[in-house]
């Protein structure tokens, strides 16, 4: 309930401030407002149960009076209202004649203002009087001029870490959490402890395990953010962490900000961009724990006619199931796609594991994409960047007074640049990590041979020669297309209901056989 003051000059507010966050668990909120009941006691006068205080932020810019507590406050006063304050550096940071133009409109308003650790009380009819005009501007002096020597001390001390770092020297301050810093060596050092349980992510999330399966895996164990113990947060063991801990290249040794390489690594390279392609690969693997195994085809099969992924469905007719693959457009009506162009799944499973044995059709569809790769395309994109950027410093370097649209254009080069080249080197990293789609079938079909009913992990398999099913046509007599990652062109296959057959043989060497002695399956 709000105490009104029931004095002839109306009522009295206290407001608090202090600039930095750490203070907040100091003594400053407590000193402020015992001042505040103090002048109250003295003066014969009730202070406002309300409080305004803004913690944490500074008075260097008005930031208080414009955004903060004090500004709430200001709202609030009227003619004969007081505001108490512990000093004028409290009220303003700003340059003096700012916080003193701020201090006139305030008390303009018929609003006194006390500042209580000097015992001077501002209020309209006295703000020109020399006794007050002059203590507060030289007060506002002093507060703005030491923002400014800290502000320049912090510049100095940035620029000084800069430079550290630009040449490769690692400086103490806020580092990975993996990392400690040693005094007596003067460089950071690895927690064994947390990497560990970091090498056991990257370990699951290789093994096939998705980002909610890793979160789950971990729930028992301590979390790394704590600096030199562990703290027990559930909360911070969450997906979007764990994502951004294994695509950050931070855990190589580079500075997330500078992109240079300053710290120890603690994962190798191979490792790394290997949970990068499985997470790239799990991307649109969105599927319920209890249906994992359900499925080869999540998120691979996709419509021909609208581009939907597929679905598996399960109809019952006279005791007896069916599944079936629908498109997920035609099902939830988000696409234009009228025809449920349902595919029986059982034949469509049987028809591609058969076509997976079938070595000499893949070995002849395996000659590799006549296309320019990734990284040909990056390279490209890189070398044209790097041929501007020499055109423009070229234009610059002899001009004393070069174009700003130059100089600014020259910059978005370079960070273009920037960009393209970390692109370029993640490409080639994950190529050289990236198993070849003749070994990655030649582990499936092991994997099939050995342990069929692991489907997780044939389905993981998969990804990695795998790139997309067409389905091009639905009903009894189906037809889909298979595109692998390392094909020349797709394989297209004839689903009847008394069997399979694949189609486009003309690529074949020799007689072409008929599709009656091509039908592989029933």
């Amino acid at each position: 309930m709000m105490t009104t003051n029931k004095t002839q000059k109306g009522r009295v507010f206290s407001y608090a401030r202090w600039s930095s966050e750490p203070q907040s668990a100091g003594d400053s909120e407590r000193r402020q407002i015992e001042l505040a009941k103090a002048w109250c006691r003295r003066n014969g006068r009730v202070l406002e149960e309300q409080q305004y205080t803004d913690r944490g932020i500074s008075g260097w810019r008005g930031k208080n009076r414009t955004e903060g507590a004090l500004a709430a406050l200001l709202r609030v006063v009227g003619p004969g209202d007081t505001i108490l304050i512990e000093d004028n550096d409290r009220f303003s940071r700003e340059r003096p004649l700012d916080s003193l133009n701020a201090l006139r409109e305030v008390v303009g308003r018929d609003v006194e203002v006390v500042f209580l650790k000097t015992g001077i009380t501002v209020n309209k009819n006295n703000f020109d009087d020399p006794t007050i005009l002059f203590p507060n501007f030289f007060q506002s002096f002093l507060a703005n001029s030491e923002n400014e020597k800290k502000s320049m001390r912090v510049r100095e001390a940035m620029a000084a870490r800069r430079k550290l770092m630009e040449s490769g020297i690692p400086v103490p301050g806020r580092l990975p959490s993996w990392l400690d810093w040693d005094r007596n060596r003067g460089k950071p050092v690895i927690n064994q402890a947390k990497v560990k349980v970091i090498k056991r992510i990257f370990d699951m999330c290789i093994s096939g395990m998705g980002l909610t399966r890793i979160e789950h895996a971990l729930q028992t164990t301590p979390t790394i953010t704590g600096r030199d113990t562990y703290i027990k947060q559930k909360s911070a063991w969450n997906s979007f962490y764990l994502h951004r801990l294994l695509t950050d290249r931070t855990v190589l040794g580079y500075q997330r900000s500078s992109g240079l390489k300053l710290y120890p690594a603690i994962i190798d390279d191979e490792t790394f961009y290997k949970a990068v392609a499985k997470l790239k690969a799990r991307k649109k693997l969105t599927v319920r724990v209890k249906c994992q195994n359900s499925s080869l085809f999540t998120s691979l099969v996709r419509c021909g006619k609208c581009g939907a992924t597929y679905v598996r469905q399960r109809a019952i007719s006279k005791g007896k199931s069916y599944d079936y693959l629908l498109c997920s457009g035609y099902l939830h009506q988000t696409t234009p796609c009228k025809t449920a162009q349902a595919v029986n799944y059982i034949r469509l499973e049987n028809s591609f594991l058969t076509l997976i044995g079938n070595s000499r059709f893949f070995g002849l569809a395996l000659f590799g994409n006549t296309g320019p790769s990734k990284i040909d395309a990056l390279t490209g994109e890189l070398e044209d960047i790097q041929r501007q950027i020499k055109k423009y410093m070229s234009l610059i370097e002899n001009d004393d007074y070069p174009s700003q649209r130059l100089v600014q254009n020259l910059k978005l080069l370079e960070s273009k640049e920037a960009r393209l080249d970390k692109e370029l080197q993640m490409a080639q990293a994950e190529a050289a990590t990236t198993m070849p789609a003749d070994q990655a079938i030649d582990q499936f079909k092991t994997y099939l041979a050995n342990d069929p009913e692991n489907r997780c992990r044939l389905r993981e398999i998969m990804r990695d020669f795998v790139e997309k099913i067409i389905i091009t046509k639905g009903g009894r007599d189906s037809e889909y297309e298979v595109y692998l990652k390392a094909a020349k062109r797709p394989v297209a296959v004839l689903l009847r209901q008394n069997g399979w057959s694949f189609l486009g043989l003309d690529y074949l060497p020799g007689n072409i056989p008929s599709p009656h002695d091509q039908r592989l399956g029933k």
